[in-house]
């Protein structure tokens, strides 16, 4: 049966993009309670990134260079402009897909967004 392939972004994508961005942000001297801020989420949440305790695409996302770049990006959003980071659930699954953080069957999933056309 055909699955919607939001269920797994949400899931499992955005945790490991979470995670890498609050590592990077750490290595980059930020507070788990300003990177806690700036993501909308709780400071233990970060702790557990931190420890590797949630995330766990992580070292599929951060051994992907492509994708290293565009945390980096994201990370200059969110610090520079406020940015949500999940409004760009879309960008980001794309990304993920295209960078083989998760491997995907076309036939096993459906992409809203894909499927009208856009």
């Amino acid at each position: 049966m055909t699955e919607v392939f939001c269920k797994t972004t949400i899931n499992e994508i955005m945790p490991a993009i979470r995670a890498a961005i609050a590592i990077r942000m750490l290595e980059r001297g930020f507070t788990q309670k300003e990177i806690s801020e700036k993501l909308g989420i709780t400071q233990p949440a970060i702790s557990q990134y931190k420890q590797k305790l949630r995330g766990g695409l992580l070292e599929k996302v951060r051994g992907s260079k492509a994708m290293e770049k565009y945390i980096d990006s994201l990370i200059k959003e969110i610090t520079e402009d406020g940015l949500d980071v999940n409004t760009r659930l879309c960008s980001i699954c794309g990304k993920a897909r295209m960078n083989r953080v998760v491997e995907v069957d076309r036939d096993e999933f459906l992409c809203l967004l894909e499927a009208a056309g856009r």
